[in-house]
């Protein structure tokens, strides 16, 4: 199942220990889920029979769990249609039943565009892209102070404009999480960083487009 950027380890190891440089691994036993999940639908199904129960087990295999939210286009696509209960799990320190909520969450992606120039020769006629990203973290960083404490942001830039220092950048793109324990607050403090974008555009003159990336509800236990 998925695995994370730049995570890959040897195994039986307690220092950082790539496998392959760079390369993707696992972060918290995800690694686990398929044949976890197998074993227990396999066991259910015994004791089923074994208890003369009647009743259909089916096993779903889900992926992009890591910030692709897989589940939900397989709900939309009916795979869960007619199922009557859903048991999930995740590797831990010890065996329980966890029903604490999980925070819902909203991934947003920030392309500024500016202007390229010379860096030297021609700064002034620039209007740098790169800029506007590292303003907007900067006032994102900033606003973590005024938004409720169990609120999380997070952000990766995912193009910093090349790799030239004399050419003042062109493009730049910045991808945001935004969490929180419920939808309508993930909502409001999203709306909060699309303005803190919008003003480090002003502050550039540069232009900032902001594309909604994916998304997931807050989830509920029984």
């Amino acid at each position: 199942y998925d695995a994370l950027p730049s995570l890959s380890q040897q195994a039986n190891c307690d220092i950082f220990s790539p496998v392959v440089a760079a390369g993707n691994g696992h972060g918290c036993g995800h690694n686990l889920l398929g044949a976890g999940a197998l074993a227990a639908a396999l066991a259910t199904k015994a004791c089923m029979q074994e208890l003369g129960l009647a009743g259909t087990v089916k096993y779903f295999g889900c992926p992009a769990e890591e910030g692709g939210g897989g589940k939900a286009y397989m709900a939309r696509a009916g795979l869960f249609d007619g199922v009557d209960i859903a048991f999930t799990w995740h590797p831990w320190d010890e065996n329980l039943a966890y029903n604490a909520r999980m925070l819902a969450t909203n991934q947003v992606k920030y392309l500024f565009k500016g202007k390229s120039t010379h860096a030297a020769f021609s700064p002034h006629m620039g209007r740098s892209a790169l800029d506007g990203v590292e303003l907007m973290n900067v006032g994102a960083n900033f606003l973590r102070e005024h938004i409720i404490p169990e609120a999380r942001l997070h952000y990766a830039i995912t193009n910093a404009g090349g790799n030239a220092p004399n050419v003042v950048q062109s493009e730049a793109h910045v991808l945001y999480k935004v969490r929180s324990p419920k939808m309508q607050e993930v909502r409001e403090i999203t709306q909060r960083v699309d303005d803190v974008a919008r003003g480090a555009a002003l502050m550039t003159g540069t232009e900032v487009t902001i594309e909604f990336d994916a998304a997931s509800a807050d989830l509920i236990p029984n």
